[in-house]
């Protein structure tokens, strides 16, 4: 017998469920049915792939390997296909969003995907920009958008938009009352920076410190390893500088002028991506394109 794509889809199946009966049902196939593909499949390898648990069943160690090499072989085989139809994608696509950006962009952005290639399966994760160039390099994530991301090998790059930076600042600042600040006016002033990691420079932090220093600025940079500025609701000290956010009501807003830019790129790992990578940064900078001109045109 030789080995078809159906049987390495349905043994992916069988080991995201972890049980025969379930994988069968995702299968729309019987249970016996299912069995017999994952014994003609095992008869091939040479080797068992699954052993069974209390719970279901659980992977061998041949199996482990053959499911990361059933992964690229499905990749490889949906690229293959989607020759003919560049324009109708299909298929998953685990797609990290950052955590800068507000979220309300992003979930309007992931939906208009769906709608536009409803046969693409997105499945969405949200982390700071290095976190998620760490799961497109492992290949947790099939593609990422990222703000300012720190240039690795092995990845490529593609911009989607330039988003404008303001001060973000607690409410009882005493920048708060202004109605636009520069990047003069915050010389010796706390800035707080957000992401710090020990093995990796921010390419976002990196970026706001080479602004501040071709501007001749020096600011007092408080540097914190968390995800986002937790403390900016409570701090009343806090100020930070970034595009748009997901703040408390208790930190507003003053823009920068002039206004300096960073941009949003889309992340994925170097080499031939299947028709729903490929499709997806295209699609971005157009959406974003069309949300930010109606932002501008709305009074």
């Amino acid at each position: 017998m030789s080995v078809e794509l159906r049987h390495l889809r349905a043994f992916v199946v069988v080991a995201e469920e972890a049980h025969v009966g379930r994988a069968a049902k995702r299968l729309f196939i019987s249970q016996p049915a299912l069995s017999r593909q994952m014994q003609q499949l095992e008869r091939e390898v040479g080797a068992p792939l699954l052993i069974r648990t209390p719970q279901g069943v659980a992977l061998t160690e041949t199996g482990t390997e053959l499911l990361d090499r059933a992964h690229v072989a499905l990749e490889a085989a949906e690229d293959a296909l989607a020759v003919g139809r560049l324009a109708a994608p299909r298929g998953p696509l685990t797609l990290g969003l950052p955590l800068a950006g507000k979220r309300d962009r992003w979930f309007d952005l992931v939906q208009a995907f769906m709608r536009q290639y409803p046969e693409v399966e997105v499945s969405p994760r949200i982390a700071l920009t290095e976190e998620l160039q760490d799961q497109v390099l492992a290949g947790e994530l099939d593609g990422a958008i990222g703000l300012t991301p720190a240039r690795r090998a092995g990845l490529t790059y593609t911009h989607l938009h330039e988003e404008p930076l303001s001060v973000f600042l607690h409410v009882e600042h005493p920048l708060a009352t202004r109605t636009e600040l520069s990047l003069q006016d915050l010389e010796g002033v706390r800035v707080t920076l957000v992401g710090k990691r020990r093995d990796q420079p921010s390419g976002h932090d990196a970026a706001l410190r080479a602004l501040f220093t071709a501007a001749g600025v020096t600011p007092r940079y408080v540097v914190t390893a968390e995800l986002f500025p937790a403390r900016a609701g409570l701090a009343s000290d806090y100020l930070g500088v970034s595009g748009a956010h997901d703040f408390p009501p208790t930190v507003t807003r003053v823009p920068l002028v002039p206004a300096p830019t960073l941009p949003f790129e889309f992340i994925q790992r170097a080499g031939a991506a299947r028709a729903a990578v490929r499709a997806f940064a295209p699609f971005a900078a157009e959406h974003l394109a069309a949300s930010c001109a109606e932002r501008i045109a709305t009074p």
